[in-house]
């Protein structure tokens, strides 16, 4: 008997599924005839036979899927978090890859419901759909000069154009219905870690999704995949210093008084920023750098790595260790 309400139960939410994703497509279809050159057609390349369908349900996103390219696709996110994202639940690609979608709407109260006008959901488009879609409107536009006025023609035309698809969604919600179309492949997944990279992406990487700092480097893995650092190794640049201690605040941007943790040399001077082994002239291997002791604080006795000469006195720092190795130099610094 438990088996039988259990197995009715799961007829009831797949068909549940269904309408949903049946009506979330009519939509998405209905906007496809009333825009189709700033819908599908930018999206889609010429193929032959019908698009396929895909359904990505909860279950699948919490654990971390693959939106198909050039499918229509609906997902229904989860209920078990609180907020992502658009670009974290999507791969962080919108800057890279052309995608747009539409969820349906949400719970809103009756006078918010009455006071939208247009579809009753709303839209999302990905960076790069957004640049291509306005570059496409830009395109169309007739170039006007005092040599050539515009026509009358030309004015009824124009206010013939319809308006570029606005972008409105940038933060999902708990149980949202939506479409999306994508030119490339899309992972999706919820962020449980916090670390602005979703379960997928970290599944395809290798980093930990209940850790928000695989390499404990101090650097979000997300915030290290986002900006070329490696989330997996905690000296991306293999200088001796962690990368958490070059970039002092860990936004993954190389600011004033920080060295680069994907430069060993950030100042280009010979010297690495911590400490790194270095073959000599005679074949010979030490280890040197600025930092010695890699705290990644600038101490008595140790040279600048954000400047190529620290003393300024014409000489860059590597050269200046060499000549007081040799005994050419009497401004050495003291052992």
């Amino acid at each position: 008997m438990m088996h039988a309400q259990w197995s009715a139960y799961k007829i009831s939410k797949r068909l549940t599924y269904i309408l949903g994703a049946a009506n979330v497509g009519m939509i998405a279809y209905a906007l496809i005839l009333a825009h189709p050159s700033s819908a599908e057609a930018r999206i889609l390349p010429h193929q032959k036979g019908p698009t396929q369908w895909e359904f990505i349900e909860p279950e699948q996103i919490e654990q971390g899927a693959t939106i198909p390219a050039n499918t229509h696709t609906v997902i229904h996110l989860p209920f078990n978090f609180r907020r992502i994202a658009r670009d974290v639940l999507l791969g962080n690609s919108g800057e890279r890859v052309r995608y747009w979608g539409y969820c349906l709407p949400e719970n809103y109260p009756s006078e918010t419901v009455a006071a939208r006008t247009g579809l009753p959901g709303k839209l999302f488009l990905s960076e790069a759909e957004r640049t291509y879609r306005e570059e496409q409107e830009q395109a169309k536009k007739p170039s006007f000069s005092i040599h050539r006025l515009p026509t009358k023609k030309d004015l009824q035309k124009q206010r013939r154009t319809p308006m570029l698809i606005r972008h409105e969604v940038e933060m999902f919600t708990p149980g949202l219905l939506c479409y999306i179309m994508t030119q490339e492949p899309l992972s999706i997944g919820l962020d449980a870690d916090n670390d602005l990279f979703n379960t997928k992406m970290e599944k395809n990487i290798g980093t930990d999704p209940e850790s928000p700092d695989t390499d404990r480097d101090g650097i979000w893995d997300g915030v290290e995949y986002l900006t070329q650092t490696t989330p997996l190794i905690r000296d991306t640049d293999n200088d001796g210093l962690i990368d958490g201690l070059e970039d002092k605040n860990w936004n993954g941007i190389v600011e004033s008084g920080e060295t680069d943790p994907r430069k060993k040399d950030t100042d280009r001077d010979g010297l690495c920023d911590g400490l790194c082994r270095v073959r000599l002239g005679s074949g010979q291997e030490a280890l040197l750098g600025e930092d010695l002791n890699l705290n990644g604080i600038l101490d008595d006795g140790e040279t600048d790595p954000l400047k190529e000469d620290t003393n300024g006195d014409g000489i860059l720092d590597f050269a200046a260790y060499i000549q007081c190795q040799i005994g050419q130099s009497t401004t050495c610094p003291k052992k």
